[in-house]
């Protein structure tokens, strides 16, 4: 099937190099499109599948893409109106004859769907359209490609509001698989792995598709998104013996199992990423998830996304505390604010490199030498070493918001509430969340005489920004905590969330 698809992507003209979105959720078409972009020299972009058009046109525009793959429809959003919101012109074209005003770059839009739409062909058609021209092509094509080229972009939070797309390369995903795989002993066994993250990041396209290729291991998908009583029913009937989560799905999971009604009898093992997780989930999923292994995984979006994880044959008590020690071939490093490496066990900005550091951000080569400089990697977030190199993550000194394990960075909500005809100041901060881990609360200054409810806020951002942005909280002020350069003192308005909302 990849060799097929790859095939078949050579009809579409598209010259290597070129940028293929794809916007879908987790589906067996998603790993088709992975494997079959790479071996036709394309580079495919992660679009997450909470986009509305706003978002959606940006990320399109942004990288350029000459073709986009979309599932029809999911959940509550339809993602083929979605994109005639921003071209209307699609309906009146021939599909790969796109000419849109807003999305210039974009040609082929390719739909995941029994029947085409105006402007489209689906998915099927275009797999069954490959022609022996395209067969030798593709090879042609596949065996040129070189280990450092460009392969994926996903896109992660930014500090101007709007996600920054990280490319990261065939040398760096491949390896950054091979090294993770071994850590968590997928070399050991033949493995069958509850895929429950997301496709869209890192954690579910290189944790779990590429390694799952490499590895042998089967994958098993038991819904399009995660859903708890899905995940368990694949565990029993697929027999699986491993499980991925964040925080979050493992609390949703430890629930749902509470009666034993599952039979969990195979899993040996629980991989988590997305966000710290606390002792009495590890302890709870243990037990009721049947694992005798629990391994934690930390890393960010730049990196590809692996670098430190935890020891699957040490107890929890070992290192619930810590994300464990850097992976095979790479290095950190925990500095002061003049770059300087601290002494264990003191506080620092957390660094990383090696094999798996991205090439850059997609035309944004300043935002790139603020994060590398001399080939390290600087993740901003705060972190401690002990002398045996287990990495405890602090905090970060970036502002980043996790919810659910998605990243979110305040900038790009404020930016959306400053649009509001009657805001004036606008914050947004993470206040703690027991299912979740964070949830986002935003932080309103008024124009004299305005009035607005915390649903008025609400409703404002739908439709403007995913779901998972907008506010679950919306509080009031008159004036913000500031230093006295002027600059607004976050870590006050989040303790004051706290306090008003008993959290």
């Amino acid at each position: 099937d990849v060799n097929q698809f790859a095939a078949s992507l050579m009809s579409l003209n598209l010259p290597v190099g070129s940028m293929i979105g794809i916007m879908a959720p987790n589906l067996y078409e998603w790993g088709l499109v992975q494997f079959a972009a790479a071996k036709a020299g394309l580079v495919l972009v992660n679009i997450n599948t909470a986009y509305q058009a706003p978002e959606l046109e940006h990320c399109l525009n942004h990288t350029e893409c000459e073709a986009v793959i979309l599932s029809e429809k999911f959940a509550r959003q339809d993602y083929y109106q979605t994109l005639l919101e921003i071209a209307p012109d699609l309906e009146r074209s021939a599909p790969g004859e796109l000419k849109s005003p807003r999305l210039p770059y974009l040609r082929h839009v390719i739909l995941i769907s029994d029947s085409p739409k105006p402007g489209t062909v689906t998915f099927d058609d275009l797999m069954k359209s490959a022609t022996s021209a395209d067969h030798a092509a593709m090879q042609s094509i596949s065996s040129k490609l070189q280990f450092d080229a460009a392969v994926n972009v996903q896109f992660t939070s930014g500090t101007t509001g709007r996600p920054k797309a990280a490319i990261l390369t065939h040398f760096s995903l491949v390896n950054n698989a091979n090294v993770t795989g071994r850590m968590i002993g997928l070399h050991e066994q033949n493995d069958s792995i509850c895929l429950n993250v997301p496709l869209v990041h890192c954690y579910g396209c290189v944790g779990g598709t590429l390694i799952a290729a490499m590895f042998g291991a089967t994958l098993v998908m038991p819904a399009p998104s995660f859903k708890a009583k899905a995940a368990l029913e694949a565990i029993a009937e697929q027999r699986c013996t491993f499980i991925y989560g964040t925080p979050t799905m493992y609390i949703d999971m430890i629930k749902e199992q509470q009666e034993g009604k599952y039979d969990v009898s195979s899993v040996r093992k629980g991989i988590i990423g997305g966000a710290s997780c606390p002792q009495e989930v590890v302890n709870n999923a243990m037990k009721t998830l049947n694992m005798q292994e629990f391994q934690t995984l930390y890393g960010t979006t730049e990196m590809g996304p692996a670098i430190t994880c935890t020891d699957g044959a040490e107890s929890p008590e070992q290192w619930i505390e810590t994300v464990g020690k850097p992976l095979d071939h790479t290095e950190v490093k925990i500095v002061d604010s003049q770059g300087r490496i601290v002494p264990f066990n003191q506080s620092g900005e957390l660094c990383a490199r090696g094999y798996a550091v991205f090439k850059g951000y997609l035309k944004q080569d300043d935002k790139t030498r603020e994060v590398v400089r001399d080939n390290w990697y600087h993740t901003g977030d705060e972190a401690t070493m002990s002398e045996d190199g287990r990495i405890t993550i602090r905090g970060r000194i970036k502002d980043l918001i996790i919810r659910g394990g998605e990243n979110i960075y305040p900038p790009e909500i404020e930016s959306l509430l400053y649009t509001h005809p009657d805001v004036l100041e606008a914050q947004v901060v993470g206040v703690p969340d027991s299912r979740l881990g964070e949830e986002v609360c935003a932080w309103i200054i008024l124009k004299p005489g305005k009035s607005l409810s915390e649903e008025d806020v609400k409703n404002f951002c739908k439709g403007k920004i995913s779901y998972f942005k907008i506010p679950r909280y919306v509080l009031f002020a008159e004036s913000f905590p500031k230093t006295v350069s002027g600059k607004i003192q976050k870590h006050k308005l989040r303790d004051e969330s706290k306090k008003i909302l008993n959290l």
